[in-house]
């Protein structure tokens, strides 16, 4: 059954998910949050400006009291003074505000307002309203439908109209509170408007971001699919230094090495094929030769002979691939034992004798080999080390050549050098001779049994023990390898 895809399954998807829900989130809390800083402003300056209304409104009567040269003992009556409801009457229609006018007593004296339509639903003040009046130390300030007075809502403050320290009465300033739901509605077509320019400019910058963003991993997606097809050609566009162009880069370098590892495979292969082609052969020919007489009693010892040397030559072939096996899945375990170094160098370098001989080569650096230089490492795997390394040494030397073998103790460790004299390894060889399956020598003019798996084995094994190899060379003069070992503690 095919598995039905989801809509978020992409990287692009969910970002622009992600971003378009964060957007319109972002959006809708800085939107209740205007409304709430608005509202809250809104309600602040009305306070402000109706209680500096009713404070100058007050002052202006008292002083049309004081004008008016009213006698002390005479309580002047509010309603009685046209120019205080003149005064009224126009504070109302030029402010757009409701004043009303109350008795000490909260009685309902004046009210002028520009709207009629909201009627007083009583003539009093209840007496708890009245008390706070009287407490309130300058101006008094509420907001409601004050005793039910009214029946809509207002924002409301009061002051005292006093003279000679006597009360006479309060003058109310008013405004109704559908004014906020307007000041409101009006904020709030603002703000959709400025969300709308925001939504807009940031799902499309989400967009090209998101696309950007992706369009690498898309790349990447589609080289990987070539890889796993066996086509390491393919290579991504690497654009900028973020992690995505590292990725990328990174990749790129893969495809690089993979390439390098899959043409050495297929050189191994080759290799393999020919190494174990031709002793085959050779052993098949010479052993049905004995066989079937067509090979003399008296040849057959030398022919044997060369049987034994290519049987011995697939061992090594086969030895080489099962430590090769055992690195490569890590169970290749060393045993260490104390031995004499400088000991196991002389012995194996003797078992080169017959080769050396043969190419006529001078050997140097032996009469350093006399004194002990005990280490403890697995004795079979460094007497691989050894071997291969002098094999190699024996096999490039030039004919007429010089060895050269050394040993010493340098801070903590036993270094060993294995010289020889000859063409060199080419510097952009260098950096490649420990890599599995290369052989500097392509045209297989010199190495015709090696596979490309020796010195990378050397450096595995020298790895495990702890120590390190390297190698020197200069073209049409010498090269170099040394190995360091931890040196057994005095």
């Amino acid at each position: 059954m095919k598995k039905r895809k989801s809509l978020f399954t992409s990287v692009f998807a969910k970002y622009m998910s992600f971003a378009s829900l964060f957007l319109a989130g972002g959006v809708l809390v800085l939107g209740v949050a205007q409304l709430a800083l608005s509202s809250s402003f809104w309600v602040r300056e009305q306070r402000k400006t109706l209680s500096e209304d009713a404070r100058l409104l007050s002052i202006n009567i008292t002083e049309q009291f004081e004008r008016d040269a009213f006698s002390d003992y005479l309580p002047p009556q509010l309603t009685d003074n046209k120019v205080v409801l003149e005064l009224v009457e126009t504070v109302s229609v030029t402010s757009d505000i409701d004043v009303m006018l109350t008795d000490a007593d909260g009685d309902l004296l004046l009210m002028a307002s520009e709207d009629n339509s909201d009627p007083a639903m009583k003539e009093k003040l209840s007496a708890e309203t009245v008390k706070a009046l009287q407490q309130a130390e300058t101006v008094y300030f509420t907001s409601g439908k004050l005793d039910g007075l009214f029946s809509q809502n207002r924002y409301i403050a009061a002051a005292p109209i006093t003279h000679h320290g006597t009360c006479y009465g309060y003058v109310f300033v008013m405004s109704g509170a559908r004014s906020l739901g307007v000041y409101l509605a009006a904020q709030v077509r603002m703000y959709l408007l400025a969300a709308l320019i925001v939504l807009a400019i940031g799902t499309v910058t989400s967009y090209v971001v998101a696309f950007r963003m992706v369009r690498p991993l898309r790349q990447m997606a589609a080289v990987t699919k070539k890889f796993g097809e066996g086509d390491f050609s393919a290579r991504v566009d690497v654009k900028g230094g973020d992690e995505i162009a590292q990725l990328a880069e990174s990749l790129n370098e893969m495809a690089v090495s993979l390439s390098a590892v899959e043409g050495m495979s297929r050189s191994f292969v080759a290799n393999v094929s020919h190494e174990l082609k031709t002793p085959m052969t050779t052993i098949s020919g010479f052993v049905d030769g004995v066989l079937d007489g067509t090979i003399p009693p008296e040849k057959q010892a030398h022919y044997l002979r060369i049987v034994s040397d290519e049987v011995k030559r697939l061992s090594r072939l086969v030895n080489a691939m099962l430590n090769l096996s055992r690195i490569d899945n890590g169970t290749l375990a060393i045993h260490p034992v104390r031995f004499d170094l400088a000991e196991l160098i002389c012995k194996t370098a003797l078992s080169f004798e017959q080769r050396v001989e043969q190419k006529q080569l001078t050997v140097e650096g032996l009469e350093q080999f006399t004194e002990p230089c005990f280490i403890t490492a697995d004795f079979d795997l460094i007497g691989q080390v050894v071997y291969n390394l002098l094999d190699n040494a024996v096999k490039f030397v030039n004919v007429g050549g010089t060895l050269r073998l050394a040993i010493s103790r340098q801070n903590g460790s036993v270094v060993c050098r294995f010289r020889n004299t000859g063409d060199g390894v080419a510097a952009e060889e260098m950096p490649h001779l420990f890599e599995r399956f290369y052989k500097s020598d392509k045209s297989r003019s010199v190495d015709k049994s090696g596979v490309g798996l020796g010195l990378y084995i050397v450096n595995q094994m020298i790895q495990l023990h702890g120590g390190e190899i390297s190698v020197r060379s200069e073209s049409g003069n010498y090269t170099e390898f040394e190995i360091r070992l931890p040196a057994e503690n005095a």
